[in-house]
C-alpha cells in the first residue's frame, strides 16, 4: 500500500466553464509564483521562453529530430533545462528537468499568459487530487 508523507492543498482557478483548464500558481527557483496550467498528460514540465529568460535559466537546444508535440498537435521546437526547484503551494520538486517552449499561442488560446505548464516531471512523486466543485487541488507526497 502506498503511503503519503504530507498533503499540500491549494486553490486553483479554471480558465472558464467552457475551457476547464486548471490554472495554479507555481514558483521556480524560489521566485514569486506565476500562472501555470496543470496538464496531467504532459510528459514534462514546461517553462515559457519568456519565463526562462526572465529567470536567467540556461537552456540547451534539442536537435530537430527531438522536437516536441504541442497541445494542438503541432511540432514545436523545445530546449531543455534543469531548474533547482518548482513549488506549488507547499509541494516542491527539486532538480526538475523542464522543456523551454514558446507558449504564446497556447496563452492566447486559454486567454491568460502562462509562465509554464506543470507536467509529469513535477507530479511524478505526488498523488494529485483535483476537487473541481471547490476549485482545490492537493498534492500528496509519496514516501
Amino acid at each position: 500500500m502506498m503511503r503519503y508523507e504530507r498533503e499540500s492543498v491549494m486553490k486553483f482557478r479554471l480558465v472558464s466553464k467552457s475551457k476547464p483548464i486548471i490554472i495554479l500558481k507555481a514558483g521556480v527557483n524560489g521566485n514569486e509564483p506565476l500562472d501555470f496550467a496543470l496538464d496531467t498528460g504532459a510528459s514534462t514540465t514546461v517553462l515559457s521562453t519568456q519565463t526562462a529568460e526572465k529567470l536567467g535559466i540556461n537552456v540547451e537546444t534539442l536537435p530537430k529530430e527531438k522536437e516536441c508535440c504541442g497541445c494542438s498537435g503541432e511540432q514545436m521546437q523545445a530546449r531543455l533545462a534543469s531548474v533547482k526547484s518548482i513549488r506549488v503551494g507547499d509541494a516542491e520538486a527539486k532538480n526538475v528537468e523542464v522543456a523551454i517552449m514558446d507558449l504564446t499561442s497556447i496563452s492566447k488560446a486559454v486567454g491568460t499568459e502562462l509562465a509554464g505548464i506543470i507536467g509529469y516531471t513535477f507530479m511524478k512523486d505526488y498523488r494529485v487530487v483535483v476537487d473541481y466543485p471547490n476549485e482545490k487541488i492537493s498534492f500528496e507526497k509519496t514516501r
